[in-house]
């Protein structure tokens, strides 16, 4: 990783940690004066992440490591858990931009597989009726986004902008040049700011929330075959959507841990957590999905598609 990648801070709305989750008192220290062990996520960077989906994995955690107390919690946006992280407000989380933003305080617990996958994709979608047929067709246009730090739902689809000729200026932390970009907060929010805005012709996100609004022979093989999300549904829901773009694979996020902390129950964790396997966790209650089906060793090493995404669009991470 260059020097550049390595120092610019963060230009995204709401650096400053946010008030998005609860029970994160500050802690000036690399040890917590409690016991607990406290790993974020965001429903923003994973849709449809809630208590339900995670609880499974917190169960297994505590019964696989004798005296662990694992809270699960939300926060609003990926640079607050950045902060939390590196602030010492947290312990644990699942993402690849805070990993790449603070290289040298932040570990590599282990990749994340969905549905037996270790990758995901990203994609561009518009309205049927729309005049967009092609990704350069977005010129002059607005675009709805997720999250500005989010990998597949702003950092892929301003690149696929970008290789497809488009001027992408200072985005995605600052404002594109040969478009328009509108970043929502959220992958669904992408999605319904697509459906619901005359003005809006086109959504980049993760393609979690388009497999069901777009047909299924719309989509590359690439994705029928390498996509852990894959299933009978794709394509079933309305309203329907049309694909204009979908990405190469990208590595699932990882699990991470802040450098520094100190916790006598560490390395039975994070062996847990490498530990889980296909069958390993139990299916949750409610109509959602584990966020994850396992987890393998990984390294930062295994991110180097995204690094390559973050210069090409002179994108400089420092610390969150």
């Amino acid at each position: 990783m260059n020097d550049q990648t390595r120092r610019r801070v963060l230009q995204s709305a709401g650096l400053a940690l946010t008030a998005g989750f609860a029970g994160c008192g500050a802690n000036n220290s690399g040890s917590s004066s409690s016991d607990t062990v406290t790993f974020l996520e965001t429903p923003a960077e994973t849709p449809g992440d809630t208590e339900e989906m995670w609880e499974p994995f917190r169960e297994y955690l505590q019964s696989e490591v004798e005296g662990l107390e694992l809270e699960v919690e939300f926060a609003d946006n990926t640079s607050a858990i950045g902060q939390s992280l590196i602030n010492n407000q947290a312990e644990m989380t699942r993402s690849d931009i805070v990993l790449l933003a603070n290289p040298d305080q932040i570990d590599v617990v282990g990749i994340v597989e969905e549905g037996g996958a270790s990758v995901y994709f990203s994609a561009l979608a518009t309205l049927p009726d729309s005049d967009i047929e092609d990704t350069s067709d977005i010129q002059g246009e607005t675009i709805a986004f997720a999250d500005r730090p989010s990998t597949s739902g702003s950092l892929y689809p301003n690149y696929m902008l970008n290789q497809a000729g488009l001027d992408t200026g200072e985005a995605p932390y600052g404002d594109p040049s040969d478009y328009n970009g509108e970043w929502t907060g959220s992958h669904r929010n992408a999605v319904q700011t697509l459906i619901n805005r005359d003005d809006v012709v086109a959504c980049g996100c993760d393609i979690a929330v388009l497999l069901n609004h777009i047909p299924e022979d719309q989509w590359p093989d690439r994705v029928s075959e390498m996509s852990g999300r894959w299933d009978g549904d794709v394509g079933s829901e309305s309203p329907e959507l049309e694909l204009v773009q979908a990405s190469t694979s990208l590595p699932f996020s990882p699990i991470i841990a802040r450098s520094n902390w100190e916790h006598p129950l560490r390395s039975e964790i994070e062996a847990a957590i490498t530990s889980i396997g296909d069958d390993t966790l139990r299916e949750p209650d409610g109509d959602v999905d584990n966020p994850l089906s396992a987890v393998t060793e990984a390294s930062i090493d295994d991110y180097q598609p995204v690094i390559d995404v973050i210069n090409t669009l002179d994108v400089d991470l420092g610390q969150l």
